[in-house]
């Protein structure tokens, strides 16, 4: 096995607003990408969908070829910065390019710069690349201006809402959710003029409803599966999604089968193969973790499948290999500019030294000051169990508990630093609440 490549690279999360990936009930991103797109691939075999999500990225480097012509000839436009911002964001959801996500910002402050009013879509785009690089209060924001200038658009608003969602802020979120309703046309819902939060996953999820939200990630995948106008990567995202959730819950096989066929609709989709990794690691099959772990950063150095690798090497009893992948895994995670990546946190709190640990207790305080959500007080009440200060890490584990959220990660963080204060607790199955668990402060 080739030992990794000590490099840096910027962190692009895979999540719904990081990415600007699709609304879940707003019909996806299909209606704001200037890109022609081809549908979900139907030939056999891995090379007929190799040669169509090849296709696709011919024909969005095409679109960009001409709109970059476009915008040289007349640059004072600012609908073509628009589009050529639209379309580089387009191409770093599926490359990972954060140059690429770096373009999109450039031309979308370019296009408010030559043109502030009526151009709600721009202050949208803004929004999406600022979440690329995790600058959440800047694109909160760009997503309050955009609704300002367009108050019926309920893809605007549903932004706004996905951003204090993640941002922790649960109140002014649902209060923004509350104001988007949704159709018949769109990807989670089954009967009309639903209020959003009851048709958004991640929603469910934050609020401690999981078997709602894969109910809900089931019916998206159906729903975008039939449809022929979205661009590859992004139906398969959905896949993705699907096999994170079964993935957390402790669900395998049905990850590992979600999985696998979000990488048929997109092969070589690095982040389907870090999450393949993380499923084998999570079953035991230590070298084909490292299999698909290896074939993921062959694509995109990301250290948390680095540290997945690690694992599945420790495992195995090569701890040579185990260690190289690991300080690789550190160099990455601590030299990243900005808020450290929460999985990235996490293996350093459980395998790393007591500086990184000091490390990422910083990082993550100072992440806090803008970003207050449950997993955030997660990595803080991890870390302070590590560093030694318990009582203080309960304290912040019980408000990462505030909003019953039913991930085991959570649970067994809680239930261990419980135990370190004389509080034992029980943690059963999946969707189980933490016995004797005392109330938030």
């Amino acid at each position: 096995m080739r030992a990794p490549r000590p490099a840096i690279v910027w962190f692009v999360a895979a999540s719904l607003v990081a990415t600007g990936a699709a609304a879940w009930y707003l019909g996806g991103a299909s209606s704001r990408t200037a890109s022609r797109t081809v549908g979900p691939a139907t030939s056999a075999g891995g090379a007929g969908r190799l040669d169509a999500v090849r296709s696709e990225a011919a024909v969005l480097d095409a679109d960009l070829a001409f709109y970059e012509t476009r915008l040289a000839n007349d640059p004072e436009s600012a609908g073509d910065h628009a589009m050529v911002a639209q379309l580089y964001m387009t191409r770093a959801r599926a490359t990972a390019s954060f140059q690429d996500f770096e373009r999109a910002e450039g031309l979308a402050r370019r296009s408010l710069a030559l043109r502030s009013a009526r151009n709600a879509h721009s202050y949208g785009l803004l929004a999406s690349s600022l979440l690329a690089r995790h600058a959440f209060g800047e694109a909160r924001e760009a997503a309050q201006r955009a609704v300002e200038l367009s108050p019926g658009d309920a893809a605007a608003l549903a932004q706004l809402a996905e951003i204090e969602l993640e941002m922790g802020d649960y109140d002014s979120a649902n209060t923004h959710f509350a104001g988007v309703w949704v159709g018949r046309d769109q990807f989670t819902v089954a009967t009309p003029s639903a209020p959003a939060p009851q048709w958004n996953p991640r929603w469910h999820e934050i609020m401690g409803r999981t078997a709602e939200a894969r109910a809900l990630l089931q019916r998206a995948v159906r729903a975008v599966e039939r449809r022929d106008d979205l661009p590859r990567e992004q139906v398969a995202w959905f896949r993705l999604r699907l096999g994170e959730l079964d993935l957390r819950s402790g669900r395998y096989a049905a990850a590992d089968s979600s999985l696998r066929r979000g990488l048929e609709i997109f092969p070589d989709d690095y982040r389907i193969l870090g999450a393949l990794a993380r499923a084998a690691l999570a079953r035991g099959e230590h070298a084909e973790a490292v299999s698909f772990g290896e074939r993921a950063t062959a694509i995109v150095l990301d250290p948390a499948t680095l540290g997945t690798i690690s694992e599945a090497y420790g495992a195995m009893g090569d701890s040579a290999q185990a260690t190289a992948f690991a300080e690789a895994m550190a160099t990455a995670a601590l030299q990243q500019p900005g808020p450290i990546h929460r999985a990235w946190g996490l293996f350093l709190l459980d395998h790393g030294t007591a500086r990184d640990a000091r490390m990422v207790l910083a990082r993550a305080r100072d992440e806090l000051r803008e970003r207050r959500d449950v997993y955030g007080l997660d990595l803080l009440a991890w870390a302070l169990h590590r560093t030694g200060d318990h009582t203080a890490a309960a304290a912040a584990m019980r408000q990462a508990l505030t909003q019953q959220t039913e991930d085991p990660q959570l649970l067994v963080h809680a239930a261990a630093i419980e135990r370190e204060i004389g509080h034992p607790v029980a943690v059963e199955g999946e969707g189980a609440r933490p016995t004797k668990m005392p109330s938030p402060r």
